[in-house]
């Protein structure tokens, strides 16, 4: 006789992505860990998250993770969900990883490719940035381990002695000129 208390493992639910060619229009399906072992170009979201006191915050990706563990990392980020739009999928990502219900502001994208072990990284990555409200609350979930709290001016040496994740890295050279300059305007704004 079966015995009737004994539960059979949980599946993850299988998640999706779209496949986008060089222009980043969708030409397929393809599931979120099989593109990264192929390395399927398909888009990611990624958010610059900085709060009230101009300090960006970062997430240390978690132990359990299977791409990119115990990295450092965007405020968040995530991959579009096939049939999703940018717009849907970073407030989606916002709200799963630190609890957030604001939109972001786009900065642009990067193409960014990598190889970690048995993963082909190749994303079309889009960067946003947000400046939070005062006194908004973060409520990070198991998806990272810890989180920084670190000034622009200090990014550099934080950056020079921790190891981040290619999509971090790629954003912030690509755009940290663009958020230095927003964050100290809307400093100088904020003072008059």
């Amino acid at each position: 006789m079966a015995n009737s208390n004994h539960h059979s493992p949980v599946k993850k639910e299988l998640e999706f992505v779209d496949e986008i060619d060089e222009n980043g229009n969708s030409i397929g399906r393809v599931e979120k860990m099989d593109a990264h072992l192929r390395g399927i170009r398909h888009a990611a979201v990624h958010v610059f998250v900085f709060t009230s006191k101009h300090e960006l915050v970062l997430q240390y990706r978690s132990h359990r993770k299977r791409i990119y563990p115990l990295k450092w990392d965007t405020s968040v980020g995530g991959h579009v969900h096939a049939g999703e739009s940018l717009d849907a999928g970073v407030k989606r990502e916002m709200g799963e990883e630190l609890g957030l219900h604001v939109q972001p502001r786009h900065l642009g994208w990067a193409d960014v490719s990598d190889h970690e072990g048995e993963y082909h990284h190749r994303e079309r990555v889009h960067y946003y940035w947000v400046v939070l409200p005062v006194h908004t609350a973060l409520v990070p979930n198991e998806e990272f381990d810890d989180i920084a709290f670190i000034t622009l001016e200090k990014m550099p040496a934080f950056i020079s002695t921790n190891n981040f994740t290619a999509t971090f890295l790629a954003g912030w050279k690509k755009f940290s000129n663009q958020l230095q300059r927003v964050i100290h305007a809307k400093k100088i704004n904020e003072v008059k």
